[in-house]
């Protein structure tokens, strides 16, 4: 079977020669990337209005050594419950004909419950069509693997990813992923949205965490539902595209391109964003932490003591579209600490991210002031003698045993049963002793019996944190 072209005359040019001078218009020579490229992020408009920003990512694999591409594509005309195949024959565009890697799409193919060959899925689609001229003009043999995606089943995209990554291991092989960003919002929002975005997928990168990514695109919707039909089209190719690299070693993501519609049209009432960038194993790989500077963390405490101020006042938190800093609409796992002449006056946070860091800051601000079960109410006249610590909190990773508990580092979450409670690693000054830490850990905060950590049955997550406070 020959897919035959169905974007050519629509999303590109569909004669030959003038499709072949429109993609060499937006291949640029490049540096080699530091480290190792194992993928990119290109999106999948009509040329018009992303070539150049697909352009861009595809140049980096000028150079590149790889004889497949697997391609994880957005798809829009098809449900499919995992992964959509075509297993064998060629994609053509007006360039010609690509073969389809067989051998690796027959091996996905032995996992049904993931993968199924579904060529009515390819018929009409364009996410994938579109980025193939890109690499006719680069390079002449090669084979693809096309996959497309549309479920919301993490755990199904997770698996997907891993099963990529176990078929392509020891062979010449690059990862395209093909995904636009959001759809119809006014221009400032879009940007808002598709930076804030781009920034989570790099955090999730580097925590080989992609629910983060997950979490990430529903909070945004969340935040802008009113203008906002999606906040990337392509989730589900992302994330089994970025698990894949990940299972690879990716442990970076590098945003080389940003634009939108807009940008074209010269029309900022409703745009479509696009990203291009690259998946990379790094030789000096970042922390997964939000990187926020000293001007961000001074500016966080600065809202939390407002948002204490104001709920004192009016008893209410007030609602709050997209900071303009990207930074701030990363999901935000945190806890923030009240202090009064040096001691505990109220302390309020969550283990998992739930809400952006901004809104996190805020409610949990409020809560520590208003709800710690162990202090009366903050009152006004006390506010001026407290103190504001904010921590914010790294991915949770479950801890073989207590060996791995690391003294003055981690912060440590035990769980049983239904019973539970956590540590901030700043707790570690009020104990001498790792053995100290956890019993009281486990008996003051978790309700289990002192030595449960010693227990094989129970669950201990360890974490660090970016931890800061008011001066």
């Amino acid at each position: 079977m020959i897919r035959k072209p169905v974007a050519a005359g629509r999303f590109y040019e569909s004669d030959a020669a003038r499709l072949k001078d429109a993609v060499a218009s937006y291949l640029r020579k490049v540096e080699p990337v530091k480290g190792k490229l194992l993928g990119i992020l290109a999106p999948h408009a009509g040329y018009v209005y992303s070539g150049k920003t697909a352009g861009q990512a595809f140049s980096y694999l000028m150079d590149a050594d790889f004889d497949t591409v697997v391609f994880f594509g957005t798809g829009h005309a098809l449900p499919v419950k995992g992964g959509a195949l075509l297993y064998k024959d060629a994609f053509e565009t007006p360039l010609g004909r690509v073969e389809i890697d067989s051998i690796i799409a027959v091996k996905l193919l032995e996992q049904p419950k993931i993968f199924e060959n579904v060529p009515e899925a390819h018929e009409r689609e364009h996410s994938i069509e579109v980025q193939i001229p890109f690499l006719q003009v680069l390079k002449k043999n090669f084979k693809i693997v096309p996959i497309l995606f549309n479920t919301h089943k993490l755990e199904i995209l997770q698996e997907a990813g891993r099963a990529v990554a176990e078929a392509v291991k020891g062979k010449k092989a690059v990862i395209c992923v093909s995904t636009d960003l959001s759809h119809y919002p006014p221009a400032d929002v879009a940007e808002k949205a598709d930076k804030s975005l781009m920034t989570a997928l790099g955090i999730a990168i580097r925590n080989k965490d992609m629910s983060y990514f997950d979490t990430a695109c529903r909070l945004i919707l969340e935040k802008e539902r009113y203008s906002l039909d999606t906040v990337c089209c392509g989730q589900s190719a992302v994330i089994a595209g970025v698990c894949a690299a990940i299972e690879l070693g990716a442990d970076d993501f590098d945003l080389i391109k940003y634009t939108h519609s807009g940008m074209v049209s010269k029309d900022d009432s409703n745009v479509v964003g696009y990203a291009s960038g690259l998946l990379l194993k790094s030789e000096n790989p970042l922390d997964g932490r939000i990187p926020l500077s000293v001007e961000m963390k001074k500016e966080l405490l600065y809202y939390a003591r407002k948002s204490i101020e104001l709920y004192l006042k009016e008893k209410k938190i007030p609602a709050a579209s997209l900071s303009d800093t990207v930074e701030f609409n990363q999901p935000g796992a945190v806890f923030v600490t009240l202090s009064k002449r040096g001691s505990l006056r109220g302390c309020i946070g969550t283990m998992n991210p739930k809400s952006t860091l901004l809104d996190a800051v805020r409610s949990f601000a409020v809560a520590s002031a208003s709800e710690d079960p162990r202090f009366p109410a903050l009152t006004a006249s006390e506010l001026s003698m407290v103190s504001i610590e904010i921590s914010i909190l790294s991915p949770l990773r479950r801890a073989s045993g207590h060996d791995e508990v690391k003294e003055k580092m981690h912060g440590v979450y035990i769980k049983k049963g239904y019973l539970s409670g956590t540590y901030l690693p700043q707790v570690w000054e009020h104990f001498k002793t790792k053995e100290e830490f956890l019993n009281s850990l486990c008996a003051e905060k978790a309700g289990l019996a002192g030595d449960a950590w010693k227990d094989k049955s129970t669950e201990i997550y360890v974490y660090t944190v970016d931890a800061f406070r008011e001066e």
